[in-house]
C-alpha cells in the first residue's frame, strides 16, 4: 500500500475517533438559547384519578407569511375520554423516505375547542439552528415533546412552512389509546427535568412514538426499517392493520383554502 494511502486512512480513522469521542462527551441540557417555537416546555401533572393536567399547550396561529399569535393554555384531559387517534405524516425530501410524524388525540365533544390535542416529538433547536439528519446522529439536538392544538401543528406546517400533510385514523383498541396517552404524558414530565438527545436513527419522531406504543402494548409494532426510513411507516402500519385506509386525507394549502380542518 502506498504511503499516501496509508496516511489518508490514518487521518480518516483519527478524525472519526476524535469526532466519536467529542460526540460521546457531550451532555444534553435544559439551558440553551432555544428557538421560540420549542422554547416553552409543557408542564405535566399526573393526577391520582388518572387524568392529566397539561400546562403550556401551544396554540399559535399562522398565515402563509407570519406567526399571527403565540398563545398557550392549560387544560386537563382524561385518557378515558379519547375517542380516536390520528397520525399525520409530513414527507421530507424528494424521495419521500424520511418523514416527520405526529399524533392527534381526539377527545369527546364535551372538550369543545380543546377536543383535538396533538403531540409532536421534535428536536429542540437553538436560535438560528437548522435541523439536519447528520446533526441528529451527532448529539446536536435535544429531544422535546410539543403538546399543541391540532390547528397549531397542522397550519404551522401547511400554511406557514408549505409542507403538505397526510392524515390517517389509527385503528387502536380503546385501552391502548389511553395507555399510550398516559405514557407520552409521563415521558414529557421526565424530559422537563432529565433532558435527552434526539437521534436520527434510534430516537427520532417516529421511533419514539412506536417505542411508547410498544411500552404500552408489548410487541405491538415489531422492529422494522421504517423506524429509521420514517417515510415508509404509513405502508408498514397499513400492512399491520393499524391504519384505516378509508380515512386518508391529503392536507395542502389549497385544501385549507376551501375546507375546514375538521
Amino acid at each position: 500500500m502506498r504511503a499516501s494511502v496509508k496516511l489518508a486512512i490514518t487521518l480518516l480513522l483519527f478524525s472519526a475517533t476524535v469526532t466519536t469521542a467529542y460526540t460521546l462527551s457531550r451532555t444534553p441540557s435544559l439551558l440553551r438559547a432555544w428557538a421560540e417555537d420549542v422554547r416553552v416546555l409543557a408542564g405535566v401533572e399526573l393526577r391520582n384519578d388518572g387524568s392529566v393536567r397539561l400546562e403550556n399547550i401551544r396554540d399559535w396561529s399562522y398565515t402563509r407569511d407570519s406567526v399571527v399569535s403565540k398563545r398557550y393554555f392549560d387544560a386537563t384531559y382524561d385518557p378515558q375520554d379519547i375517542v380516536d387517534v390520528w397520525m399525520y405524516e409530513q414527507k421530507l425530501g424528494p424521495a419521500g423516505l424520511i418523514s416527520h410524524t405526529f399524533l392527534v388525540f381526539e377527545f369527546d365533544a364535551s372538550y369543545g375547542t380543546r377536543r383535538y390535542l396533538g403531540l409532536s416529538v421534535e428536536t429542540r433547536r437553538e436560535i438560528g439552528e437548522e435541523y439536519s439528519l447528520i446533526g441528529g446522529m451527532l448529539r446536536s439536538f435535544e429531544v422535546t415533546h410539543i403538546w399543541a392544538t391540532e390547528a397549531d401543528l397542522v397550519t404551522r406546517r401547511v400554511e406557514f412552512l408549505d409542507y403538505p400533510l397526510a392524515r390517517y385514523r389509527l385503528v387502536i383498541p380503546e385501552e391502548v389509546r389511553s395507555r399510550v396517552f398516559a405514557k407520552l404524558a409521563s415521558e414529557t414530565a421526565d424530559l422537563a427535568t432529565t433532558p435527552r438527545w434526539y437521534n436520527t436513527v434510534t430516537n427520532n419522531c417516529t421511533s419514539s412514538l412506536i417505542r411508547y406504543v410498544n411500552e404500552s402494548e408489548p410487541d405491538a409494532i415489531p422492529l422494522h426499517y421504517s423506524w429509521v426510513l420514517t417515510g415508509t411507516v404509513d405502508d408498514y402500519l397499513g400492512r399491520l392493520g393499524y391504519l384505516d385506509p378509508e380515512s386518508f386525507l391529503a392536507i395542502t394549502r389549497d385544501y385549507l383554502a376551501t375546507n375546514e380542518l375538521r
